[in-house]
């Protein structure tokens, strides 16, 4: 990760942003649970828990989607809520959490 991402996720530490219909980050999607999941960033790594949502979440490994329910992910990982994939960096964009200061 290069050492502006790595500051960008220190200054998130300690927050928690839901994913949801409901949350922090919207997703207005009908297949997305109201509180779908979170993130947190914990000692400068980031975590993804599914928050017993309807329809699950998913990584994307290998061109196959994996059921996922909790655990340290990196920010370019991609993962399915609902019919729609994202990105943990980009779900972090919605959440105004980024600052566009931070590229690849």
């Amino acid at each position: 990760m290069h050492s502006e991402m790595k500051e960008g996720v220190k200054r998130l530490e300690s927050r928690t942003y839901i994913i949801g219909r409901e949350g922090h980050i919207y997703i207005n999607d009908p297949t997305v649970s109201k509180q779908h999941a979170e993130i947190q960033v914990i000692n400068g790594e980031v975590y993804l828990r599914d928050l017993g949502s309807t329809n699950g979440t998913f990584l994307i490994k290998n061109n196959r989607l994996v059921p996922f329910n909790e655990g340290y992910v990196q920010l370019h990982q991609p993962i399915v809520l609902g019919n729609r994939q994202y990105t943990i960096r980009s779900l972090l964009e919605i959440a105004g959490a980024f600052a566009a200061q931070f590229t690849d």
